[in-house]
């Protein structure tokens, strides 16, 4: 093992304690954890996946939109809106997000408390593994809020034009707990659906759930996959985007450095040289992958070449993973033609990770300790905190480099096609460095929409878990809901606007599968619609338009749900700013390959 200097530079010294359990979804062990100290990055950054169709963003503290794309970070403040037949997934921890046509939505705060996104519109599908004792997931809508701080199956659709929101249990889902302004709160049982409309007072009545369209059926095929991966046996299913392994690689049970994976690439592939880099709040400079699947193994593990091809070596299954912006050495003091450049190359086996970033020591061991497995090669230390500037570190991959004049690196500019030729002498004694590359003093729009989306540029006002109305940003201040009453409820929305119905052989009662294999049961039921006067099939509306025609009949209303007098404690959504503990693994699992759920009747 290399001999490493005791000095501390980008991290601070205050020592920090985190007693860690293993967890996995496979094993069904809980994880808990005590908070992070402020000085600690956020768990990681939410990711964009799976998307189809026009889906823009728009970045935190700006006004304009950008084109996203699938692996786009998306953080604190950032929001996403699906034009009219878009779709996509947003991850955050334990928390996947599906979004429909037309929706609306942000993600608001990230942190030791928690999940909170803002809802305006739209129909979204949450699927929820579980928080550590004292986070939640909080949802903020038009019209009220969910918070839960357990596992959670449910969907909320927002007709913003009726001022009506529907929220939806899954048939096995946990209470949700739903408060409004005036004082509103009730809980949301298990395949139960309830219909919100007005703000202050907000009213409530009961609803039938309704069966699958074809959004939730794409949706919970998505979910279901994840259960059924061959990854799963080599990794921690608390990794983010181990289920895309399977289909684009296949793995060596056995190596000198234990499991490895092998991508499906062309020759002359390397890591780490398809892609981009975005400077993201409290990381920095984070790794944008080109390749679909590149979300786990350049955020988590190690690369070394073996046999003529580059492998994927992932840290112990039983570990909660800590994710990184990028598992690389950036170089430095290297130059090319006289001009200072970006360059650098993956970590191999047992190297050490150091980040760029501010945090503490116990981060830099949780860091590197999660992401280096033990091997015949390999061991993995105690600690890890002695390995900033290290200087006398022969890295495996040196060799491998990717070098970018720095103006390009800002500028988000693909590495593929910017990369400039370099002395590969500059390289055999390599001193690792953080990114010396200005960072911009505004988020980069690296697809600028030339025909943005057909909805306001403000952030939208929602009604959050305290009963106000505060826009879906960071640091908003929230204020109190003025008093508008409603006299009556409007007729029960039919689709959700943009939304495309199953086949008609689905109707309440006969629930059908997704045609996937092993694939778990209703997740989520679908609306009722009545067809519009003269309409062969349902008609997309535009985002910010009243649906035209005739207006469903609406159902007859069930009695309200009651006000629950004794709720369960309150959960205190995400504070903005605070940088602490990851909601920490997945304490009620998913049912495992072999225990399955019942089908519903």
């Amino acid at each position: 093992m290399p001999v490493l200097r005791n000095d501390m530079t980008n991290c601070s010294k205050s020592l920090l304690s985190r007693t860690l359990l293993l967890s996995g979804l496979l094993v069904g062990m809980a994880l808990a954890v005590t908070p992070m100290r402020a000085q600690d990055p956020p768990p990681s950054n939410g990711r964009l996946s799976h998307l189809e169709g026009n889906i823009q963003v728009q970045p935190n503290g700006v006004d304009d939109w950008d084109q996203a794309g699938n692996n786009m970070p998306v953080g604190p403040g950032d929001r996403v809106f699906a034009d009219q037949g878009g779709r996509g997934e947003l991850l955050a921890g334990p928390t996947h997000t599906y979004f429909g046509p037309n929706a609306d939505l942000s993600l608001v705060n990230y942190n030791d408390q928690g999940i909170e996104f803002g809802q305006a519109q739209g129909s979204v599908h949450y699927e929820s593994y579980g928080f550590a004792p004292g986070q939640s997931l909080f949802i903020s809508t038009p019209n009220g809020a969910v918070s839960v701080p357990t596992r959670a199956d449910f969907r909320i659709d927002i007709y913003s034009d009726q001022n009506t929101t529907i929220i939806t249990n899954a048939r096995f889902g946990l209470p949700l707990q739903i408060t409004g302004a005036g004082g509103f709160e009730t809980q949301l049982a298990a395949n139960q659906a309830i219909q919100l409309y007005g703000t202050n007072p907000v009213n409530a009545q009961s609803v039938d759930p309704a069966p699958w369209d074809a959004f939730q059926q794409w949706s919970t095929a998505l979910d279901s996959r994840r259960e059924n991966t061959t990854s799963a046996a080599y990794v921690s299913t608390e990794m983010d985007g181990y289920e895309d392994l399977d289909g684009n690689g296949d793995w060596q049970a056995d190596s000198p450095y234990g499991p490895i994976w092998f991508p499906h690439v062309q020759a002359g592939w390397a890591p780490y040289h398809n892609g981009h880099w975005v400077h993201r709040p409290f990381f920095g400079w984070t790794w944008v992958a080109d390749e679909p699947w590149g979300a786990a193994p350049f955020h988590y593990g190690r690369w070394v070449a073996m046999g003529g091809r580059w492998g994927w070596i992932p840290g112990p299954r039983e570990a909660h993973p800590v994710w990184s912006p990028a598992q690389v050495v950036f170089a430095g003091g290297i130059q090319v033609g006289g001009v200072g450049v970006s360059a650098w190359f993956p970590l191999g086996p047992g190297e050490a990770y150091r980040p760029w970033y501010p945090c503490s020591p116990a981060y830099i061991d949780r860091v590197n300790r999660s992401n280096i497995r033990e091997s015949r090669e390999v061991h993995v230390q105690t600690t890890y905190v002695n390995v900033i500037n290290v200087t006398n570190v022969t890295y495996v991959n040196r060799t491998n480099v990717t070098v970018m004049r720095q103006e390009d690196f800002a500028a988000g500019r693909p590495a593929h096609d910017s990369h400039v030729a370099f002395n590969p002498a500059q390289f055999q004694h390599v001193q690792a460095a953080a990114p010396t590359a200005v960072a911009p003093a505004r988020p980069v729009l690296l697809h600028p929409v030339s025909r943005p989306a057909a909805i306001s540029v403000a952030r939208p006002v929602l009604i959050n878990h305290n009963g106000n109305a505060v826009s879906s940003s960071p640091n908003a201040r929230p204020v109190a809901v003025p008093i508008r009453p409603v006299s009556a409820p409007p007729a029960r929305p039919g689709n959700a606007p943009g939304r495309q119905m199953a086949p008609a052989a689905i109707t309440p009662g006969n629930h059908p599968m997704p045609a996937v294999p092993n694939s778990r049961p209703v997740a989520q039921p679908e609306k009722p619609v009545t067809p519009q006067v003269n309409a062969t099939t349902p008609q997309p509306t535009h985002p910010s338009a009243p649906t035209t025609g005739t207006q469903p009949t609406p159902p007859a209303a069930h009695t309200p749900p009651p006000v629950v007098t004794n709720p369960p404690p309150a959960h205190t959504p995400p504070a903005a700013g605070t940088n602490a503990a990851p909601p920490a693994g997945k304490p009620n699992p998913p049912a495992k390959k072999d225990e399955k759920k019942p089908k519903p009747e």
